[in-house]
């Protein structure tokens, strides 16, 4: 059984949907969702026949919010008590309706409910950390919450397994199992017509940016490196693909905007929001940049490389499982808009440099991270961690 608090199809959630789909043909499988306030992953889940149980869909609030004010989240959660309280008792009955054999999450958040509601007593219950989990990225509670109440890990890199391994997590509790990825469908998707027209068609070169939103995705890097290519004469539109994360309040994309003003930009860089064609979008596209600060093994990423597109982002995470630097596609440092620049520039002027990355991404994304590969590493830490409560 899969349990969190699913509120946005980003791709750990993306993932998750395939990996329930996946994995019917091994076990029965079954999803407990907080709040089902997410139509796009419910959808996914039910074309896919998981039976899912809503916890508390009369919630008035599916977000706690106030990140970075401690005393405003405080209050929210002080609000929210009553239902979170009745969520728990309704995340215990339906564990015993239900008798799993094993628990997955992939967030601290249910991995607290689920230690509140006693799960952990009756199977084992695992963490799915699909994100670097850097120590310096991880809060206190998380920390404790990761050591202390999960029987296992599964990582999606090894940069997250080492990250672990660094703030106190047992090496013999870590699987390292990567995502889950369509190959074939992801390549279907990409050769479909974008849904709707793009503007600045006719650009000379086109760039993708697909993420939420969150200044931690980096868009602002992005941004000044196209003020600075503009100023310089390039031929290009770029594309700020994703819309803004939930519950957050910090008003990154108003930032972005007057960003993109600021530099004299607003017919060569646009944002498009939430996008349902990510994947054709990145085929319509030159290049892909994420000037992400963290990451675990982002689909952004993943992606271009299947849909033969070159990738330029930064060495955090897992992205180094993927990318190697003038190999498999070209790298810079964390808010370094200058470098950005200049691995566009590249790119840019280049094509023979642009089939290169691209065809040595797609060899190698296809051969070290394929589907088959990444069930079968899911499939052995699940039976792994059964076997150790005695489960067959």
């Amino acid at each position: 059984m899969f349990f969190d608090f699913v509120t946005h199809y980003g791709g750990a959630q993306q993932c998750t949907a395939r990996l329930c789909a996946e994995l019917k043909e091994y076990y029965n499988v079954s999803v407990a969702d907080a709040y089902g306030c997410c139509n796009a992953y419910l959808e996914t889940l039910s074309q896919s026949n998981v039976p899912v149980n809503v916890l508390l869909p009369e919630a008035d609030s599916n977000f706690i919010g106030h990140r970075g004010r401690p005393f405003r989240r405080m209050v929210s959660i002080l609000k929210q008590l009553p239902a979170l309280t009745v969520l728990s008792k309704r995340l215990a009955k339906t564990v015993r309706q239900v008798k799993p054999d094993l628990i997955w999450t992939n967030s601290s958040k249910a991995l607290f409910f689920l230690a509140a509601s006693r799960c952990k007593r009756k199977c084992p219950v695992l963490m799915y950390a699909h994100g670097w989990y850097h120590k310096e990225l991880v809060s206190p509670l998380t920390r404790i919450l990761i050591r202390n109440c999960a029987d296992g890990v599964l990582a999606v890199s090894n940069p997250t397994a080492r990250a672990l391994e660094s703030w106190g997590v047992a090496a013999a509790k870590i699987h390292v199992v990567y995502n889950t990825v369509d190959f074939a469908r992801i390549a279907e998707e990409g050769q479909n017509g974008v849904l709707e027209p793009v503007p600045g068609s006719d650009k000379k070169f086109k760039i993708l940016v697909p993420a939420v939103l969150v200044q931690t995705k980096g868009q602002h890097t992005a941004v000044k490196a196209a003020g600075m290519l503009s100023a310089e004469g390039f031929d290009f539109s770029m594309y700020l693909a994703g819309d803004q994360a939930p519950g957050d309040a910090t008003g990154y994309g108003d930032y972005l905007r007057k960003l993109i003003s600021e530099n004299t930009l607003a017919e060569k860089v646009f944002l498009l929001g939430w996008r349902t064609d990510i994947r054709a979008l990145i085929n319509y596209c030159d290049a892909v940049v994420l000037p992400t600060h963290t990451e675990g093994l982002p689909m952004s990423v993943i992606e271009p490389m299947i849909l033969r597109r070159p990738v330029i982002t930064t060495p955090v995470g897992g992205i180094t499982d993927l990318i190697k630097d003038a190999q498999t596609g070209l790298l810079f440092d964390v808010d370094d808009n200058l470098s950005l620049a200049a691995c566009l520039r590249k790119i840019m002027r280049h094509k023979e440099l642009r089939t290169a990355l691209a065809d040595n991404a797609y060899q190698y994304i296809n051969k070290c991270f394929s589907p088959a590969r990444h069930l079968g590493l899911v499939h052995d830490a699940l039976e792994s961690e059964m076997d150790k409560r005695g489960n067959t």
